[in-house]
């Protein structure tokens, strides 16, 4: 699969496959045609091949006449990468084996996936403040070693672990490198884009991960988003990666719980208070009248919804939300008449 940095290198692909046969033969140069391609070059590779774990992100470029060759310095021997290598691949294995099956779609192996990672990693937020590009913990945070050996990662182990599992049941998927811009974190970011029957969306797993806690999982603000959705707080140069200009497989969208007015909040909890969900999430239409009125107007559409019903109430409720998604999460105490 080719990822559309690579396409767009024209004839410089030659560097970028140098690159690729020199990382996976553990191999200590390759050519580059300049100091600004040497940069670029190392990212897109180990963004493309997540595999590719054992580089540390601190090398020189070596300069001999016209000849401009990238030293690397591996935070592994060939021996120690082959064998984490290995237990990675049984790990995933086993998590493949646990979660898909030949009969599922592609939105719902994207959406356990999604699932397991958010549940099971921790943000290492002790790495992200790490500046030090040879210290063996940061890389490994960056990495699907992180995330599949320590449970424990950034950002961009979140993405590159996404893209490792989704590679291996045939989805299309690449790790975006951009910025964020929220109450969660303002600076470089990474995630996902990937492709369901067609459409390709954004997948943001960590901040998915960070936006939960105990009451509230499984959160999907961050699931399946267009350009125009995940450009409220995230930037990107999207002249190397497809384009998302719609979000049909939207959690939200898929599951009929995209809100406009009060009228339609309240008949939504209302349905949902009498299958007594224990969590109900939702998403208010940007730009809808709902949107105006949904931070003065929940508690009463709640117990206005739940005064509706004939066998329980709902005395009291938790809530929480991702404000610069619109996405809202009600959590209901119930009680029987």
């Amino acid at each position: 699969m080719e990822s559309v940095y690579y396409r767009n290198l024209g004839s410089d692909k030659r560097y970028y496959d140098a690159a690729v046969r020199c990382m996976s033969d553990h191999r200590s140069k390759f050519p580059v045609s300049s100091d600004k391609m040497a940069g670029e070059i190392f990212k897109n590779v180990i963004y493309d091949h997540p595999e590719l774990f054992s580089a540390a992100f601190a090398f020189r470029i070596l300069t001999t006449g016209f000849k401009k060759e990238v030293e690397l310095k591996y935070i592994y021997s060939l021996y120690d990468t082959n064998k984490i290598a290995s237990d990675i691949e049984k790990i995933a294995t086993q998590i493949i084996g646990e979660l898909i099956n030949p009969n599922q779609s592609e939105y719902d192996k994207v959406r356990v996936l999604h699932d397991y990672l958010k549940c099971n990693l921790e943000y290492d937020f002790d790495m992200a403040s790490n500046t030090n590009l040879s210290d063996r913990k940061n890389v490994e945070a960056h990495s699907i070693v992180g995330a599949f050996l320590k449970h424990k990662c950034v950002c961009e182990g979140f993405a590159k672990a996404m893209k490792y599992l989704c590679d291996r049941v045939g989805v299309e998927c690449w790790v975006v490198f951009g910025n964020g811009n929220s109450s969660l974190s303002n600076g470089p970011h990474a995630w996902n884009i990937v492709r369901i029957n067609g459409y390709y969306h954004h997948v943001d797993v960590t901040w998915d991960n960070q936006y939960s806690d105990d009451a509230f999982m499984p959160n999907y603000g961050y699931f399946c988003l267009s350009d125009e959705e995940i450009a409220k707080d995230h930037t990107w140069d999207r002249r190397n990666y497809p384009q998302c200009p719609s979000s049909p497989y939207n959690f939200f969208r898929v599951n009929n719980a995209l809100l406009d007015s009060k009228a339609q909040f309240e008949s939504f909890l209302y349905n949902a208070f009498q299958n007594e969900e224990e969590i109900i999430m939702f998403r208010v239409v940007r730009g809808s009248m709902l949107e105006q009125q949904i931070n003065g107007c929940l508690e009463e559409c709640v117990f206005k919804a739940a005064g509706r019903c004939k066998y329980i109430t709902v005395p009291t409720f938790r809530y929480g939300s991702v404000p610069e998604q619109l996405t809202y999460f009600v959590r209901p105490e119930y009680s029987y008449n």
